[in-house]
């Protein structure tokens, strides 16, 4: 994809507050007959399947999930969770499988989840997100993210609130108690699918990414897998299933599918969580459980197939960066311009962080006076952050041939700006691009051109015009993105030396 020591140069960059506000009819009508104003009522969707398929006391709820959590185990996952497939049925029939998915979250912040799944008793055409509100359980309300379900239905006139959808739905709501006793406090946004289109499917994915892209946010995909065969066949229909779901291949989900190969009851859903887990990096989902109803029941000649899967992205070295890490990797930027230009040997730069000796792709642009200087990065992350940092450094101030090499006169009127990437992925569809995450670099033949996140954002570009800025950069054509060049994004932490002398 790109060779090791490929360097780039760049282009400048110069409430859970719970506010139910059941307003006081207390306006006394006037002789004349006026009326008190209407009065706006939260939304709350009370919990409809309490008391049947799991336990309506808030006490026994609590102590059935706790039992179900203390007799898993913590899966030693790497990179960071961003997704959850659990199965929907009755806590007695798969609650013993949910709880392999949900021990995962413990210790676990997440500020809004979206929990999706199939109407399984409204004939819903599209997609359904319940946009404003609370869901309840007997554990207590759930707060509804408004704006992250506002940005959802924002992505097709396709998605709307079907109220009919939720009043009598379980996947959703069976989830909840699970996620209250493992999260603790977060916000919700609730989505059905049903049959909607591909393409509907594509754009909620897009949307998906977009609102995943952000940390601190969870998807939960409830799905149970085959339905009423006799236990081998389940078994094999199941398997089959997993096994693409486990690749993250929606080509191979959809084509076993339609041949009959699998089941799963909800297939739109899943294939926009495949879509959108793999834009944002994902390589495969783990599989942490998976019975079927006749494990648990006992009666194999009609079951129900239940897993347990996660689903986490490479954890990014820029997430993880404190202020001392920061400023430790200015000042090896600075110091190493100083050696350079000043003829000196340049220093090793002994290191006590083992974050930075972690292996990771860095850029260093300086600018003078506001104008750029110098601008050139490793893109993937074949060296120790701070030999990175170091190297690139070194190269924007003499080797960029933009400019002459920098001067000993200019070393004080420098700044620098250092911005950490992520490994960079390749993009198939430009609607994951987002701007002002992404950073792009686009390739065909021998030519390439690299613009980072902060290009883009600082200039209120839209998508196509970053495509367009990225193929000049590579000095192609400004429309080549759309005739077969290789595009791939990435992300970047972005600090200068204004921050760091803080």
């Amino acid at each position: 994809m790109f060779d090791s020591v490929d360097k780039i140069g760049e282009e400048p960059m110069s409430r859970n507050t719970f506010l139910v506000l059941l307003a006081c009819l207390t306006t006394l009508a006037s002789c004349k007959g006026s009326k008190a104003p209407e009065q706006k009522i939260e939304r709350i969707r009370e919990p409809v399947f309490a008391g049947s398929w799991y336990p309506g006391e808030s006490s026994d709820l609590s102590e059935m999930i706790d039992g179900f959590l203390k007799r898993v185990e913590k899966h030693d996952l790497k990179g960071d969770l961003v997704a959850l497939w659990v199965p929907h049925a009755g806590y007695t029939f798969s609650g013993g499988v949910a709880a392999h998915a949900f021990k995962q979250l413990e210790n676990k912040k997440y500020e809004t989840v979206i929990v999706m799944g199939p109407s399984h008793r409204y004939p819903l055409a599209g997609i359904s997100i319940y946009d404003r509100g609370f869901y309840k359980t007997p554990l207590g309300l759930v707060p509804i993210d408004t704006v992250v379900a506002a940005q959802l239905k924002a992505a097709s006139n396709k998605i709307h609130y079907v109220p009919q959808a939720h009043a009598n739905e379980h996947c959703i709501e069976i989830e909840l108690p699970f996620l209250q006793k493992t999260l603790g406090s977060f916000k919700l946004v609730p989505v059905l699918v049903g049959n909607p289109s591909m393409q509907d499917v594509k754009d909620f994915a897009g949307a998906l990414i977009d609102v995943l892209g952000a940390r601190g946010r969870l998807l939960i995909l409830s799905a149970d897998l085959s339905h009423y065969h006799p236990y081998k066949t389940a078994q094999a229909l199941d398997r089959a299933c997993l096994e693409a779901v486990q690749n993250l291949d929606v080509s191979e989900l959809i084509q076993k599918i339609n041949s009959g190969q699998t089941e799963v009851d909800a297939p739109g859903a899943a294939m926009a969580m495949i879509m959108a887990l793999k834009a944002l990096g994902a390589e495969k989902a783990t599989l942490l459980r998976y019975a079927n109803s006749g494990d648990v029941m006992g009666d194999k000649s009609k079951v129900v197939g239940y897993a347990a899967l996660a689903v986490t992205v490479p954890s990014w070295i820029g997430d993880e960066l404190t202020s001392a890490h920061k400023k430790e990797l200015m000042k090896i930027a600075r110091r190493s311009i100083e050696a350079v230009v000043q003829g000196r040997t340049i220093p090793s730069f002994p290191q006590n962080y083992p974050i930075l000796k972690k292996n990771c792709g860095a850029f260093v642009t300086i600018t003078k006076r506001g104008m750029l200087r110098g601008c050139i990065g490793y893109v993937l992350p074949t060296m120790p952050l701070y030999e990175a940092v170091s190297q690139a450094a070194v190269s924007a101030a003499t080797k960029d041939g933009r400019f002459p090499p920098v001067s000993p006169d200019e070393l004080q009127e420098l700044e620098l700006e250092i911005s950490v990437l992520t490994p960079p992925r390749p993009v198939k569809d430009t609607m994951e691009i987002k701007v002002g995450r992404d950073g792009l670099i686009i390739r065909k033949g021998l030519r390439s051109g690299l613009l980072l996140p902060q290009v883009a954002s600082s200039r209120n570009w839209d998508r196509t015009t970053f495509l367009q800025e990225t193929c000049r950069k590579a000095r192609l054509p400004r429309d080549e993105w759309k005739s077969g060049a290789q595009i791939y994004a990435f992300s970047a932490t972005v600090f200068d030396e204004h921050e760091t002398a803080k």
